[in-house]
């Protein structure tokens, strides 16, 4: 009767994700723009594999878990952006599900639905599906610790595929996002003090370290990540959804702050309950490990466990109004729902319109115009009859600026002593794409000094445009 209700529990799940799953994909940007530069790294890579054609892709570094889980998609859908929006979409609601059953435990059932609620309709996590951020993956990850924990305390072997299966979800957490470093660090220690099975405790203790070492070897850390950012962006962006390069503004500074100081509370208070079972101790300590980053993908952690920790607490906070009238017990949260729902209803048609009208950051503006002007290129060779020539592109978003133009894509050569040899670094490539950043300084300074050899294409807020000219 049991394993009845639970398999008809699972399909009512399923059928009411289905109309979040098919609204959030009618808001999918089908231009390849938006995207993370690691999410753009490994699909690029998958297309490579799956097309078996040479790429620059290579040169990029090893990219995360990511091109694994995209492999099929380059061999069933190679080129579509929004066929690994989908998979991403689909990962995000397994982790829902997986974060709603690990919370209902402990008669909990209200706070794991209205959280799970939440989570998936935020305009953050909406960004992170369609951004291919590591969120969604880093989520589900998170809400399968505590059961493959579980599974493996049943197993009888002692090199079962569910001692493998741990290995392998902390080498693809690591992958991922500093936060990632997380599961390893609560699993190492749980098995630790307080192994689910005696024999296998030795192999753990050996198997982790190792694992997360070979990982963080071959990607060399994460390359490309900014560290010490100001975590009130990724704060705010909790309700204000979209990208933005913009100054925050004073209602930014002040829903940031806000966030902030709740997860703060949460964390402090709810810290015991939290680090009882691998899936809260995961969500709490990669918050902590992920503030080193503060990017998005963070936010998107940060908003769980703000809502998977804070929800218990405020209906335990409220359980002695029972008895009192439903006005009363429930009002007070129909409003806040209510108030949340609408902030995030707002932020969503803000955003689902910036898309009908083609409004980008200004990076992915910088990366538009190139690919814009690329494509234009390429009709006029075949207006006249001659091949199109091949293109490299330096940038420093390599793989968006591949995905968006098509071309092979390279990452910022180093500064050189002088603007001669940095122009010499060059040879072969047409064109370059620098972003307006502090740390691009020197390298325009040189490129400045190089005169009419080198053409400013474009000059946008995100950066510039660069064409070398043949000599």
């Amino acid at each position: 009767m049991m394993k009845i209700r639970a398999l008809l529990f699972s399909s009512r799940g399923g059928l009411l994700l289905l109309p979040w799953a098919i609204l959030i994909g009618l808001t999918f940007r089908a231009s390849p723009y938006g995207l993370t530069e690691e999410g753009a790294k490994a699909l690029l890579l998958a297309w490579s594999i799956s097309d078996q054609v040479a790429s620059a892709v290579f040169t990029l570094g090893a990219p995360d878990i990511r091109a694994i889980l995209f492999l099929p998609l380059g061999l069933l859908w190679s080129g579509q952006v929004i066929a690994a929006k989908v998979l991403t979409l689909l990962t995000m609601a397994g982790a829902g599900v997986a974060l709603y059953r690990w919370r209902r435990r402990d008669d909990q059932d209200e706070a794991a639905l209205l959280a799970t609620g939440l989570l998936l309709i935020a305009p953050l996590t909406v960004e992170s599906i369609n951004a291919l951020s590591a969120a969604p993956f880093l989520l589900a990850i998170c809400g399968a610790a505590a059961w493959l924990n579980q599974m493996l305390g049943s197993e009888r072997g002692t090199f079962g595929g569910w001692f493998f299966a741990q290995l392998l979800l902390c080498a693809a957490a690591v992958s991922l996002h500093p936060a990632g470093l997380a599961y390893p660090a609560v699993l190492f220690f749980t098995w630790w003090t307080n192994p689910a099975d005696q024999r296998h405790r030795e192999y753990f203790l050996l198997g982790i370290p190792l694992v997360v070492l070979l990982v963080l070897a071959m990607r060399l850390g994460w390359p490309g990540m900014a560290w010490g950012q100001n975590p009130l962006p990724a704060a705010a962006a909790v309700f204000s959804g979209s990208r933005t390069e913009s100054p925050l503004s004073t209602e930014d500074w002040l829903i940031g702050s806000t966030v902030l100081a709740l997860t703060l509370a949460v964390a402090l208070h709810e810290r015991r309950r939290l680090v009882a079972d691998l899936t809260g101790g995961t969500l709490l300590v990669g918050v902590v490990f992920g503030a080193a980053a503060a990017d998005r993908t963070w936010g998107v952690l940060m908003l769980a466990l703000l809502l998977y920790g804070g929800l218990p607490w405020l209906l335990r906070a409220c359980a002695p109004l029972a008895g009192r009238g439903l006005v009363v017990q429930r009002g007070w949260l129909w409003l806040l729902l209510l108030l949340i729902s609408t902030s995030f209803m707002r932020t969503h048609k803000s955003d689902y319109e910036a898309g009908r009208h083609n409004l980008f950051s200004a990076q992915d503006q910088l990366i538009r115009d190139f690919a814009e002007g690329v494509n234009s290129l390429r009709t006029g060779d075949r207006a006249g009859g001659q091949p199109a020539a091949p293109i490299l592109v330096a940038s420093s978003w390599p793989a968006r600026t591949s995905i968006a133009c098509k071309c092979d894509g390279l990452p910022l050569p180093p500064v050189a002593k002088d603007p001669d040899s940095q122009l010499a670094m060059m040879r072969g490539v047409s064109y370059l794409i620098l972003a307006d950043s502090t740390d691009n300084r020197a390298l325009a300074n040189n490129f400045a000094q190089l005169g009419p050899r080198v053409e400013v294409l474009s000059r946008q807020p995100g950066g510039v445009v660069l064409h070398f000219k043949p000599l």
